[in-house]
This record gives structure tokens, C-alpha cells and sequence, in this order.
């Protein structure tokens, strides 16, 4: 037995011809020109009614004519919402919230140039509490084609539960930046050790208010023989996290210091602590140890950004010495580098917040910077401040920022000769 299918409505198809014997009647070739069944525009309009339809409809619906904008159409949904309307009536009279909303001059627009316009989340007060909406205003055509609209079709779609929403997202990203900022600067020393023959100063500033907070650190530690550690850090990352974590490793330098090892023997220390704290979490360092018996820094750099050096005839110097891989990727080979720094030299260590922006090449920040050290005259709290102001940091910056700059005193001599593999500057 054959089984076929048929759909709902359509006639039984009758047995093929061929297999009785009879004749096969093909159909001739289908005229291009004839289009059975196609309804012309005015058996639409017969049979959807314009207003029908936009009464139907739940937003709020209004339609305008001429360039006064007088009201022809508001849908129920629209009277509903704002109260009865005079039809006939300019826009300014009949449609006063439009004005209110800023949409009058859209519609304006929308005359001119027969484009849509549109505004979102518009605040409409009064009607039981803050609601909003988005409006979009568009054009309708002229009966004589071309030329300019006839007037404009003005369509509300409420998105007060999508603003409240988004309220309340931004709220709570607040409170959390602003526990992130707490807790950033209770873990930065609330003051730095001064030692007798070094000038030391410091400054972070945190991100804007559409900025999360990062993990930038700084300290000074004062280590035996007179020796000083000067560090800075950035963990990358955001929020309460990158903020814990670097308040681990700073308390780990710290600790670390006290061992007197050379600086890359610290950073592999911090580099093994940093994968157990979070292997997906890294950081970058720079560890610098302060010798005044022989005038040197040794210094030790985990991916971080080259140390710059104010001579004092004014040259600027850039660290170009090979640096290690940043902490938290295990296995790297970090070296420690030595400086002869000269009497009345001023060092600078930072954050990339710094130099780095995002339409830039972090060297024309770099290039910036070296300039605004050479002409940033002063001790080292005059010096973070007039760098902050040359790199444009403000308290809108879109990074955090953290900047220790140290100074030599003058009177301070180096007798001692030069140790293999040192430059003096």
C-alpha cells in the first residue's frame, strides 16, 4: 500500500494519465505579467487600518503633521499615559510632555532631512515614580514622491526596569571600587623611611570612577649598614583581588629584605609566592637596593618599566639593562644590575598608569616622561607632583598611577672604585 502525505486544505491530486492510457495534457508556459493574487496597496489599507493597528499597540504612539507638528493621532496607550490630547493643536500645546523629553527638536529634525531620530532613557516624572523611555522619531512620507515628510510618527518604548537595572549595577561597581581604593591605600605605607643621605617621596593616585582599581604598590624599606630597598610593583588585574594580592607580595618584600639576599634572588622568592597566591595572577617588580658606602644601586627587574636616572648636568638616563620575566610565570632567570649614582642624582620608579595610554606607543609615553624628568627641578615630592601634572594624570585618569622618586644629597661622595659590570651616572 502507498502512503502520502496531504496537507490540511489542499485537494486530493488525481491518478497520473499515463497510467491508464490516456493523453498527457502539459500546461503552457505561465504569463510574467500576470500576477493573480497580489493584493495592490489599496486592498492593504482595506484591510489593515492604520489607526487599528497603532491603537493596538501597548507603547505610547503619536502621530504629528506639518512643520508645526499639530497632533493628528494618539493611541490609547499614549492617553492612557500622559491624559487626554487635543488633536489639531502644535506639538508645544498638545504634546508638552514631548518637550519636556527634548524631542520636539528631534521632530524638527526629522521635517529637514526625512531621517529617523532617536533618544534613549528619557526620565518622564509624575507618572507614579521615575519612569524612562526610549524615543524614536520617524518620518512619513509625502503623497507626491519625492519631497519632504508630511509628518512624523513618535513611538515610546519604557525601559525603566533595563535603567534601574543598570542603577544599580553601577552602585554596586561603586561600592566595590571604592572598597578596592580603601583597602589599596591601607596596604601602601602610610609613611616612608627617610635615610640620612637619601630623599625619598611617593605618590598614588587611583583611577577615575569608570577606572577599576589596580594593584600598584610602592615601599621603602631601611635595610642594615645603612643600605635602603626602594620598590614598586603592579599586579595586573583589577578590584579587591589584584588588591589583595599585592598587599601578599609587598608584605613578602618586606620579609624577603630582611634575608639581605641580592635583588634577583628576591624577585625568584616573589616569583615562586606569586604562582602559589594565584598562578592566573601576575605582577611586575622592580627591587633596588640603595648602597651609600660605595654610592651604588643594585637593582633587579621583573618585567616592570625601565628605571629612569636625572644626572645631575641634567641628563636623562633610561634603563636598558635586560630585565626578567614578570612574577607569577615560573622558571625565569632574573640578574641583578649595578648603578654608580653620582651626588645630587634623581631616580624615578612607576607604573605603567604612567606612561601608558591607549591610542600611544608606550614609548612616546616613556620619551614624555624622560622629558618631563629633565625639567621637573625640585625635591622628590616636587617631582611626583610635576610628573603627575606633565603625564596628564588626573582624578579622572583611566589607570591607577604610583610614582617613588628618590634624591642624593649633594655632599654625598663615592670614594670607593667602580665594580666590575657598573656604570656610573
Amino acid at each position: 500500500m502507498r502512503w502520502s502525505a496531504r496537507l490540511t486544505g489542499a485537494p486530493w491530486r488525481a491518478a497520473t494519465p499515463a497510467a491508464s492510457g490516456e493523453p498527457v495534457t502539459v500546461p503552457g508556459p505561465r504569463d510574467p505579467s500576470a500576477t493573480p493574487g497580489l493584493l495592490d496597496l489599496r486592498d492593504i489599507h482595506e484591510l489593515y487600518d492604520l489607526r487599528n493597528v497603532l491603537g493596538r499597540l501597548p507603547a505610547p504612539v503619536a502621530v504629528t503633521y506639518g512643520p508645526l507638528h499639530q497632533l493628528g493621532y494618539a493611541n490609547s496607550a499614549y492617553r492612557e499615559l500622559f491624559g487626554e490630547r487635543t488633536n489639531g493643536l502644535p506639538a508645544g500645546e498638545a504634546l508638552p510632555e514631548l518637550t519636556a523629553l527634548g524631542v520636539l527638536p528631534l521632530m524638527d529634525q526629522v521635517i529637514r532631512s526625512g531621517r529617523p531620530r532617536s533618544v534613549k532613557a528619557r526620565c518622564i516624572l509624575g507618572l507614579g515614580g521615575s519612569r524612562y523611555y526610549n524615543v524614536a522619531c520617524v518620518p512619513l512620507g509625502s503623497e507626491e514622491e519625492p519631497g519632504p515628510p508630511v509628518g512624523v510618527l513618535i513611538f515610546a518604548s519604557e525601559v525603566t526596569d533595563q535603567v534601574q537595572a543598570a542603577t544599580r549595577l553601577r552602585e554596586a561597581e561603586r561600592r566595590q571600587r571604592e572598597a578596592a581604593v580603601t583597602l589599596q591605600r591601607s596596604l601602601l605605607p602610610q609613611k616612608l623611611e627617610q635615610p640620612a643621605d637619601l630623599r625619598v617621596a611617593a605618590t598614588y593616585q587611583p583611577g577615575g570612577a569608570e577606572a577599576a582599581v589596580g594593584g600598584d604598590w610602592y615601599d621603602v624599606i631601611g635595610l642594615g649598614g645603612g643600605r635602603t630597598a626602594l620598590v614598586i610593583g603592579d599586579v595586573m588585574g583589577r578590584g579587591l583581588r589584584a588588591a589583595a594580592v599585592m598587599g601578599q607580595l609587598r608584605t613578602a618584600v618586606r620579609a624577603y629584605a630582611r634575608l639581605d639576599l641580592p635583588p634577583h634572588e628576591v624577585m625568584r622568592l616573589l616569583d615562586g609566592l606569586a604562582m602559589e597566591i594565584d598562578a592566573n595572577q601576575i605582577a611586575t617588580c622592580t627591587y633596588a637596593v640603595w648602597d651609600p658606602e660605595p654610592g651604588t644601586l643594585l637593582y633587579a627587574s621583573a618585567g616592570h618599566l625601565p628605571l629612569l636616572l636625572r644626572c645631575p648636568d641634567g641628563t636623562v638616563l633610561r634603563g636598558e639593562e635586560q630585565n626578567g620575566p614578570p612574577l607569577g610565570t615560573g622558571g625565569g632567570t632574573h640578574l641583578s644590575h649595578t648603578l654608580r649614582l653620582l651626588p645630587g642624582t634623581t631616580g624615578v620608579l612607576y607604573t605603567d598608569g604612567l606612561v601608558e595610554r591607549r591610542d600611544e606607543d608606550i614609548d612616546q609615553g616613556l620619551d614624555l616622561l624622560a622629558r618631563a624628568l629633565g625639567g621637573a627641578v625640585g625635591g622628590p615630592d616636587v617631582v611626583c607632583a610635576r610628573l603627575l601634572r606633565a603625564m596628564g594624570v588626573t582624578s579622572e585618569h583611566d589607570d591607577d598611577v604610583a610614582v617613588l622618586a628618590f634624591q642624593l644629597s649633594a655632599e654625598q661622595a663615592a670614594e670607593a672604585p667602580l665594580d666590575s659590570g657598573s656604570a656610573e651616572v
